[in-house]
């Protein structure tokens, strides 16, 4: 055994420790922590925004031109100018949520500090992307079958790519 001796700090030297030595409340702002933090306040505040979008385009076909078609006759005026009219607000509902999935690409570009996406934040935009070309598509071709009828017959699934 050791003839040396420990010396302890004396007393109350932990409390002053305590008190003068504190783990942040919050991480710096510069920290991986804090930056996944804005990333997720970014991705949560564009969620809220784009939600009305994606209800709105959530089950859209050609029944919805047909049902304002419709309506239009009923209330006697004209069907084809019920239908346009909803359809260029939509296209102008379309052009606001590719706008805004525009300035969700700064935001997080912003919030990442010059660092490249995680993973999860890249999936989370691509996602969104991939939602508006298919409301996009869904009204094009909602368009089509309205005023055209049917349309070709979709790709076979027996194609080898």
């Amino acid at each position: 055994m050791s003839t040396t001796r420990h010396r302890a700090l004396g007393p109350g030297a932990a409390r002053v420790l305590a008190d003068t030595v504190r783990a942040p409340r919050t991480p710096p702002p510069w920290s991986p922590a804090a930056v996944e933090g804005a990333l997720h306040t970014v991705l949560e505040e564009f969620d809220q925004q784009a939600e009305p979008w994606r209800e709105t385009f959530e089950d859209f076909d050609e029944d919805v031109l047909a049902e304002t078609a419709a309506e239009a006759r009923v209330f006697e005026t004209d069907p084809a100018r019920a239908v346009d009219e909803l359809v260029r607000g939509l296209l102008g509902q379309l052009a606001g949520w590719q706008a805004a999935i525009g300035r969700l690409g700064r935001a997080l570009t912003a919030a990442a500090q010059d660092r490249p996406l995680p993973e999860w934040a890249a999936d989370a935009s691509r996602t969104e992307d991939i939602r508006w070309r298919r409301a996009r598509l869904a009204l094009l071709d909602a368009v089509a079958r309205h005023h055209h009828g049917h349309l070709p017959a979709a790709v076979p699934d027996d194609r080898p790519w």
